[in-house]
C-alpha cells in the first residue's frame, strides 16, 4: 500500500512537472495575423477541405527568400530553421503576412505541428470555434 502510494505521489509531480515544461515553448516575437477568407462562416470551404493548405501556401522560392532574411545576424544557419506561421494556415493563418512568419527551430516546430493538428481537428469536428484555435495558438506560441 506504502508503494501505491508513493508510485502515485511520483506520477502526480511528472505530470506537473511535464505540464510546467509543456509551457515553456520557444515563443514567437511576433503578434499573429489571419487571413481575412477564412472565418467560422467558411471553414468548410477554406481550412476543413483536403489540400487547402497547399493551395494557399507560399511558394518554395517566397519562402526561402524570406527565411534568409530572417536569419540575417542568427548565429546559425537559416537550415536550423522552420520558417512557421504564428497561426498557422490550417487555422486560417495569413499565409504571407511578416506578422505571421517566425523562425522556429526544428524541435520546437514539431511539437507546434501536433498543436496544429489537434486545434485543426477540433475545429472542423465542431468541437471548438475557429477563433478559440487561434487565441489557442497566441497563448501557447505568442509573445508573452
Amino acid at each position: 500500500m506504502v508503494l501505491l502510494r508513493r508510485l502515485v505521489a511520483l506520477f502526480a509531480c511528472a505530470l506537473l512537472l511535464a505540464a510546467a515544461a509543456a509551457q515553456d515553448h520557444q515563443r514567437a516575437l511576433i503578434p499573429g495575423a489571419v487571413d481575412p477568407n477564412v472565418t467560422q462562416r467558411t471553414i468548410h470551404d477554406t481550412i476543413c477541405q483536403r489540400g487547402y493548405t497547399a493551395k494557399v501556401r507560399p511558394s518554395r522560392k517566397v519562402t526561402d527568400a524570406i527565411k534568409r532574411r530572417l536569419a540575417e545576424g542568427l548565429p546559425d544557419s537559416p537550415q536550423d530553421y522552420e520558417l512557421n506561421h504564428l497561426i498557422p494556415l490550417g487555422l486560417g493563418g495569413h499565409p504571407t503576412s511578416p506578422e505571421n512568419l517566425w523562425l522556429q527551430s526544428w524541435p520546437e516546430a514539431a511539437i507546434k505541428d501536433l498543436d496544429e493538428l489537434r486545434l485543426h481537428r477540433e475545429v472542423c469536428a465542431g468541437r471548438m470555434t475557429l477563433e478559440q484555435a487561434q487565441h489557442d495558438m497566441l497563448k501557447t506560441w505568442g509573445p508573452r
